[in-house]
């Protein structure tokens, strides 16, 4: 009996149809009988005379969006329309977007209650074909007896809200360089578009070009962004919200700039904790060498040179292979890697037993000094290739900027600018090689340098231990052991090399040891579960929710594996800082790029970085977010946030 005085009432309840004179206009739904209160989806669908057409939220050269009016109040909650993605609607020479035919705007209401009530609806709309008419009606939503006055029709809605845009995904590359705009995805093809929103963006009657998956669009001189709009793409759309960062420096970096920035960063690398003994052991065998003569100082200051410039220009070629290939890299990408962490931090470990130990291992670091022969020619080869292996953790000042401008630029240019870093790193050495008279300045040899030396190994063994960490966040305890282990058996072979004994005998041993290592130990590094951090954790999703709500938010782009990161925030993130940023209300935000994580690679391509440390500060009076100095201190970023 229910059942059918529930079909009785339902159909008292008629759909309501509002017509004009070129469209006609109702209420689709899946359902229009309601159990529970909640939120229940619904669409307005427009039917127009065949070939007329009406608009988008942006309709291009001409025309106007649908607008929609509540003239009671909002009884049913009724949420803003979604606008599915639009069609190309050319009128030579101008170029409009919207919907031929027929289209539906998906919408939702969200019932408190169960209780009758209704609400009068009324909507403005141009509608065109070879002219274009302004029209209105009304339309009145109606709640009676748990029955709403809609259509069903859950093909039709369905079919519509399968064309509201997507969340762009993780392998669509957004590119600005200069004034052109890049969308590169393996499903855009000859029909794809960007349908942007603003009207400031680029001439909506401009030809976007596409070629080899990738849609180019030619931007206005004086835009500078966000970038915000829709992507069509095989078939599918996806939402474009792409802020283009202002530099804090600079906003756009010359070729001439980036390759200056990469000297100075280059030649600044060599003070970093990890690199320091290592040139400064390459400083004490010059200071001894000149004891022979200034050739002996020349060539061998040379020969380190060629061996970072060489190491430099190898780690530029791979990066640019990977980069070509469509591989997500930038500079320390390498240390995403747990197998080159613990390879690293083994390399390291036995570097600073043998300065430790003053270990005489015939053509190895010690024995530098020995520069007349060719072990030590050799032997300053490979100084210039392990400073540049053990500088790869570290970002310098004007570091970041340049390297993130070479991993966008053609190949040619981007090998340029390492070979500025090479350069700019190596100079000190260059200086040497030129004029072995400079040597004369250093202090003369004595115990001190032993002591020194010791030193300095020590500091090697404490950045082993600091790469120990970053393991200890990227694979689990087991396989951790398995690392430790490969350092005792590090220094045990060492020791064997340093003994006086059979040098067949030592090669036996030495074979041994490696061959029981590899065999015995599972080198399958397993990698640990990703944890949240305490702090707010960086995701687009987040940071985009802060800009809608006008909240100001700082982003550390940061790693575990890189020592500027972490000297920052030891020295710069201080308790008064942390208040500052309550008081102003900023929100702080980490994006932890210890392991891969694709979303942030792509963020920092946004900021054209390549590389962490970045940081990124935003609050509502800026159009676009800005980019701090790589290197902080307390004061800087007190009086950064000062300003806002």
């Amino acid at each position: 009996m229910r059942i059918f005085w529930a079909i009785l009432l339902n159909l008292a309840i008629h759909a309501e149809v509002a017509r004009t004179n070129n469209a006609e206009i109702s209420i689709i739904g899946f359902n229009n009988y309601i159990e529970t209160p909640g939120e229940v989806q619904l669409g307005y669908r427009f039917k127009l005379t065949p070939g007329w057409h009406t608009y988008w939220i942006n309709p291009g050269d001409s025309g106007g969006p649908v607008e929609f009016i509540f003239t009671e109040g909002n009884a049913f909650n009724i949420s803003d329309i979604s606008w599915p993605g639009p069609e190309k609607i050319p009128y030579p020479p101008l170029m409009t977007y919207g919907y031929t035919d027929e289209v539906v705007f998906p919408f939702t209401i969200d019932l408190k209650d169960l209780e009758d009530k209704e609400i009068t609806i009324k909507t403005r709309f141009l509608v065109c074909d070879e002219i274009c008419i302004p029209e209105q009606t009304e339309l009145v939503l109606l709640l009676k007896n748990q029955f709403l006055n809609v259509t069903q029709n859950s093909s039709l809605l369905s079919r519509w809200l399968g064309r509201l845009p997507l969340r762009a995904p993780p392998d669509l590359e957004i590119k600005k360089e200069q004034q052109k705009l890049a969308f590169s995805f393996n499903e855009i093809d000859e029909e794809s578009y960007y349908f942007p929103i603003s009207d400031n963006e680029f001439d909506f009657s401009s030809p976007q070009s596409q070629t080899n998956n990738t849609l180019n669009i030619e931007l206005y001189p004086d835009f500078t962004g966000p970038a915000q709009g829709i992507l069509k793409a095989g078939g599918s759309y996806y939402t474009i919200d792409v802020p283009f960062a202002k530099n804090n420096s600079a906003n756009e970096l010359s070729l001439i700039m980036a390759i200056v920035f990469a000297f100075l960063g280059g030649l600044i690398l060599n003070l970093m904790p990890c690199v320091l003994p290592v040139v400064a052991l390459k400083a004490f065998s010059l200071v001894k060498s000149a004891e022979e003569s200034n050739t002996s100082v020349a060539i061998n200051a040379l020969v380190y040179v060629l061996g970072v410039v060489l190491t430099f220009m190898g780690i530029a070629v791979t990066l640019l292979v990977l980069k070509n290939s469509g591989e997500l890299i930038g500079w320390g990408y390498q240390l995403q890697s747990p197998t080159v962490v613990s390879s690293l931090s083994i390399l390291i470990f036995l570097v600073g037993l043998i300065l430790l130990g003053n270990i005489s291992l015939g053509s190895s670091l010690s024995k530098l000094e020995n520069n007349n022969n060719s072990q030590g020619l050799v032997g300053s080869f490979f100084t210039g290739a392990l400073s540049v292996i053990v500088a790869s953790p570290c970002t310098a000042p004007f570091m970041g900027a340049a390297l993130g401008f070479a991993l966008v630029q053609p190949d040619i240019i981007s090998l340029s600018i390492f070979f500025s870093l090479a350069i700019g790193f190596a100079a000190p050495y260059f200086l040497f090689a030129i004029k072995p008279d400079l040597i004369k300045y250093l202090p003369k040899p004595g115990i001190w340098m032993e002591q020194l030396k010791q030193l300095f190994g020590l500091m090697m063994i404490g950045a082993a231990l600091w790469l120990l960490w970053v393991l200890s966040l990227q694979i689990s305890a087991d396989s951790l052991i398995v690392v430790l282990i490969a350092w005792f058996i590090g220094g045990l072979i060492i020791w064997v090399i340093s003994q006086k004994m059979n040098i067949a005998f030592k090669f036996g041993v030495v074979f041994l040891l490696v061959a029981g290592c590899l065999t015995i130990f599972d080198w399958d590094l397993e990698k640990k579960e990703s944890q949240t951090d305490s702090v707010n954790t960086w995701t687009t999703e987040y940071e985009q929710e802060l800009r809608l709500s006008d909240s100001p938010y700082f982003i550390n782009f940061t790693a575990a594996w890189c020592i500027t990161c972490q000297v920052n925030e030891a020295i710069a993130f201080t308790n008064a800082v942390e208040e500052k940023f309550r008081i102003k209300g900023i929100a702080y935000l980490k994006a932890d790029w210890t392991n891969r994580d694709e979303s942030i690679f792509k963020e920092l391509q946004k900021y054209q970085r390549s590389g962490v440390p970045t940081y990124v500060l935003w609050y509502p009076e800026l159009n676009e977010p800005i980019l701090l100095n790589e290197v902080l201190t307390e004061s800087y970023l007190l009086r950064m946030i000062d300003e806002i």
